[in-house]
């Protein structure tokens, strides 16, 4: 192969190998036990008055965290599953959330939060679609359940389910102080200035 060959493979793989290395990064973004709490700390920006944030515990097999959009006043990340398919659950924090027409199921749940309700919008069985809505002091968080039409929906969610779960505001307000001597604006937090 002659040196300008090489370079020009090189060159073309490039791209690939840099994606590669980005992918392990991005993989625990939106994750509960992350060190810095990076993207809890951006999620309690973008929506300072919620007092939870959702963040991603452990993945089943075949799950996996595929991104996030972060703007003023809503965060959402979302999961691929190899079963599901792409984008098949959405999870979205806003300052609220609109219940009309949702079924109450906050005894049902397994989140035990305090002051936490949680509402259920099932929309189609095949393919399966619902949204379930988890309602909070200064916020909610949504999750929008789209899968491929596949066997074994309630499966699906189930896993979906135990991997997510939530990260306290507070917690992320300790972080920031404790690691950049900063203050979190907004709950749980001393008042910044200016307030």
């Amino acid at each position: 192969m002659t040196r300008i060959a090489r370079i020009a493979c090189l060159v073309a793989l490039l791209p690939l190998l840099s994606s590669c290395s980005l992918a392990s990064v991005i993989r625990t973004e939106a994750s509960c036990t992350a060190d810095s709490a990076s993207f809890a700390v951006l999620q309690a920006q973008a929506v300072p008055s919620a007092t939870l944030l959702p963040c991603i515990g452990t993945l089943s097999t075949g799950w996996t965290y595929a991104g996030s959009d972060v703007v003023n006043g809503e965060s959402t990340f979302w999961l691929d599953s190899d079963r599901a398919g792409i984008h098949a659950v959405e999870v979205s924090l806003r300052p609220s959330c609109s219940t009309a027409g949702m079924n109450d199921v906050t005894q049902d749940t397994d989140e035990r939060l305090p002051n936490l309700e949680v509402f259920r919008r099932p929309i189609s069985a095949r393919p399966f679609e619902a949204d379930r809505v988890f309602v909070f002091a200064g916020g909610c968080v949504t999750y929008r359940y789209r899968f491929a039409d596949v066997d074994g929906a309630g499966t699906l969610v189930y896993e979906a389910d135990q991997a997510l779960t939530f990260f306290s505001r507070s917690k992320a307000v300790r972080v920031v102080e404790d690691t950049y001597g900063l203050t979190l604006c907004g709950a749980e937090a001393p008042p910044c200035v200016g307030e």
